[in-house]
């Protein structure tokens, strides 16, 4: 079976697009009293959630990291949601939130994300900002901040710290 062509992130990559976000992401409202970064799929996100909550450290303080995870493309949000949901608490006593993704493929996790955030934990959508460390351009769900774009329908996104992993389809 022939793969698609490598959209490759090395460690050196990681980095530059770290620093990338860490300059264009506004957060002069966001501080570490209001603002809590929700680490979207902590087994590829926890790097850059991690520097970018450090980066936009204020006063000696950081800005909370709160972990969620999300459904891998062959499983359905059935377990994932109320897994979020049991979070309310943690999540809710910040006023912005920022999430942060390292590669958005299709979008559709933040759309369900979204949707509990806004429609069920009451937040509007202005107090939540999307960061993305890669983006298909052909995501469902726009994030507002992106280091950098690829295309999916060429490329297939693989960070320098992926294994074979069953989860996801060779296309």
């Amino acid at each position: 079976m022939d793969r698609r062509p490598l959209h490759f992130i090395t460690r050196e990559r990681e980095w530059e697009l770290i620093q990338r976000l860490q300059s264009i992401v506004n957060v002069e409202n966001h501080t570490p009293d209001n603002t809590a970064v929700l680490m979207i799929s902590p087994d590829y996100s926890a790097t850059v959630a991690m520097h970018l909550a450090h980066g936009w450290s204020m006063n000696g303080n950081i800005l909370s990291l709160i972990p969620v995870n999300v459904p891998y493309p062959d499983e359905d949000i059935d377990w994932y949601a109320p897994e979020l949901r049991k979070q309310k608490h943690d999540i809710t006593m910040y006023d912005k939130l920022i999430l942060v993704e390292a590669g958005i493929i299709r979008g559709s996790n933040w759309k369900w994300i979204l949707d509990v955030l806004i429609n069920e934990f009451g937040y509007e959508r202005q107090n939540i900002t999307l960061v993305s460390m890669c983006e298909n351009i052909h995501s469902i769900t726009k994030s507002d901040y992106v280091a950098e774009y690829y295309d999916d329908n060429q490329y297939e996104l693989m960070f320098y710290y992926e294994k074979y992993n069953k989860h996801w389809p060779i296309r």
